[in-house]
């Protein structure tokens, strides 16, 4: 039996139990000090003082009262789980702390259940969604599957499964039709098989992130740098053994050390080529060149055409692979190429060439300078790019900065990597990290609920909430007091 009524507390004693927890409403400790006095749980002095507002018909929701008290309860715990990501001990114990009641671990893993319940069922018909930003982040080794629209960065879904084969990832997929939120979208994403696979099941087009198909070339080139050092290594150390007398020894090491010096020049002259070859397949898809011109696709596709073979010679079959990947995912890149040139020629219509190619020439460094991490590139970046946007201005002062942000938010809503979704990740990663392995759905709704209705505070979103940027309309009330009105 989970509770029995103490024969020893007659009804005078429960009344005193009740009237001193009244009396004690806001006082510290006070409900704690009552229940060791009678040797009973703060349940039920919490429970006794209930019965006695209610018998009274006394305000409940007044400052003090039981239940103002339990909502202010909520306002912690939804906040320390959902904002500090604070594992659910560390909440009872700084409820403890404060000395607030309701602080057991079991009383907020119940109240966090009951808001995950109790989630408005939302809709969206009038979001503009024209690409799906699509991952995978796994708890423990199990996948979760994250669906995300990149311009606002509201999560679309979000399910905790037990794969991420095509039929699972269609699975969200239907949910999202059935809202007649997609349709014939672009998916962008790493070259996951599953996920690619369910791309085909749903007829969606699969548009691979850059980052996920040069990641894996990238790879060689400190490859072939660090076995052009060993090369280097060998013949020096060669170079400095004493030569014997015997003539059969001096042609031994000399044969030896010619060896080695030629491995060296190999080595050298197939890292050499590497970077080069690198350089220029990177700046082959780069959506405008280093004047500000959009390249023609047949051109861009021919260049790459031309570099991947050569680049396929240096005698290394570990990088003919990657290369068959790579290019075999370059095949459903090619539509943002030409999505990008249609923006470009619409504006070359619009204003002189010249001021063009300047924003084209700063939108594409400080694009470049937001993908950099080394600092002092980065910041080199910035400069060249403002360089350019003031070299715009000068040409076409009366329309300079609002071009700017037109002609840049339209190249921006041609997406081109999914790196954006990782902004979700980042925030995810760290509640995860807190549920020891025990990871539910219902927390992932509250998640998502949260990050969707949390306004963002820096950044070219600040001030906006996702679902603001997502549908257009501007939300009434903070996520937290949403939620807390829901129960």
């Amino acid at each position: 039996m989970k509770f029995m009524r103490r024969p020893d507390r007659d009804t005078v004693a429960r009344a005193h139990m009740a009237a001193q927890a009244f009396l004690g409403l806001g006082v510290y400790g006070a409900i704690t000090r009552i229940a060791k006095a009678y040797r009973v749980s703060r349940l039920c002095v919490y429970t006794l003082l209930w019965q006695l507002m209610l018998l009274y018909e006394l305000d409940m929701g007044a400052p003090g009262s039981p239940e103002a008290i339990r909502k202010e309860v909520d306002r912690h715990i939804l906040l320390l789980r959902l904002e500090g990501h604070c594992a659910l001990e560390r909440i009872s114990h700084i409820l403890k702390q404060l000395g607030r009641p309701f602080s057991s671990v079991g009383y907020i893993a119940q109240r966090l259940a009951a808001y995950a319940q109790a989630l408005p069922q939302e809709a969206w018909p009038d979001a503009q969604i024209v690409f799906l930003l699509c991952d995978e982040i796994f708890t423990l080794g199990q996948p979760i599957l994250l669906t995300v629209e990149p311009r606002s960065l509201a999560i679309l879904k979000i399910e905790l499964v037990e794969n991420r084969e095509a039929e699972t990832w269609k699975q969200p997929w239907d949910a999202l039709v059935e809202a007649g939120l997609i349709e014939q979208q672009t998916v962008v994403s790493d070259q996951g098989p599953g996920l690619v696979k369910g791309c085909t099941l749903m007829g969606l087009t699969h548009h691979p992130a850059v980052f996920h198909l040069l990641r894996p070339l990238a790879l060689f080139g400190e490859r072939f740098y660090r076995k052009a050092l060993a090369a280097i290594a060998r013949e020096n150390e060669r170079g400095s053994v004493k030569v014997g007398r015997a003539e059969d020894v001096i042609t031994k090491r000399s044969a030896a050390y010619e060896a080695a010096k030629a491995e060296a020049a190999e080595q050298i002259r197939r890292y050499d080529t590497f970077c080069y070859l690198w350089t220029a397949l990177r700046q082959a898809l780069e959506v405008f060149d280093a004047q500000g011109e959009s390249i023609a696709l047949p051109s861009r596709q021919a260049e790459i055409a031309a570099i991947v073979p050569v680049m396929g010679a240096l005698a290394c079959a570990h990088l003919q692979q990657a290369l068959a990947s790579f290019t075999s995912g370059l095949e459903g890149y090619w539509g943002y190429y030409q999505r990008a040139e249609q923006v470009y020629e619409e504006y070359h219509r619009r204003y002189p060439h010249e001021v063009v190619q300047a924003l084209a020439c700063g939108w594409q460094l400080a694009r470049q300078a937001t993908n950099s991490k080394a600092y002092g590139m980065r910041q080199r970046l910035v400069q060249d790019a403002e360089f350019y946007f003031a070299y715009g201005a000068t040409l076409l002062p009366e329309a300079s900065e609002a071009l700017r942000n037109e002609m840049g938010e339209a190249l921006d809503a041609e997406v081109r990597s999914s790196s954006l979704i990782e902004n979700v990740n980042s925030t995810l990663r760290p509640l995860l990290e807190t549920c020891r392995g025990q990871v539910a759905q219902p927390l992932l709704d509250l998640f998502a609920y949260v990050h969707n209705h949390r306004r963002f505070v820096r950044g070219k979103r600040a001030g906006k909430a996702p679902i603001e940027l997502l549908t257009g309309k501007e939300l009434a009330k903070t996520w937290l007091t949403s939620l807390l009105e829901t129960i």
